[in-house]
């Protein structure tokens, strides 16, 4: 029993950790507020959702409109790398659109590739 109690606060500490360390300082751009990091790996798009969702309440990832705006506002925003990041819109059942932060270029990619994220949420 002592031990099954040791192992849940090891791991809320390890999630809780996880999850302050990507949300960290975050950043208003209009009606949304902006993790600080980027997920910690690249992921597939539906991981991209799901874990965007387990940052809490509200957390998701950035419409193709919003993650425009964050490119717009890179240099202000900080942290991004010059690679692609997932919008949460779909363009079909296999494809997703995604932001090139290397050029303001707006594309579709296949739902199964591995690519950056940063969550956001809205704001009132």
């Amino acid at each position: 029993m002592k031990s099954n109690t040791i192992l849940t606060i090891l791991l809320f500490f390890i999630t809780f950790t996880s999850v302050s360390q990507i949300i960290g300082a975050t950043y208003k751009l209009d009606s949304i507020e902006i993790a600080q990091f980027d997920l910690p790996t690249e992921v597939t798009w539906y991981n991209a959702k799901r874990e965007c969702r387990e940052l809490g309440k509200g957390w998701r990832l950035p419409t193709k409109d919003e993650l425009d705006k964050m490119y717009d506002n890179k240099d202000l925003i900080g942290n991004f790398i010059n690679t692609n990041y997932w919008s949460s819109i779909e363009y079909s059942s296999e494809y997703a659109w995604m932001q090139v932060f290397t050029h303001k270029l707006i594309a579709i990619t296949l739902k199964e590739g591995h690519i950056n994220a940063r969550a956001v949420k809205s704001i009132k």
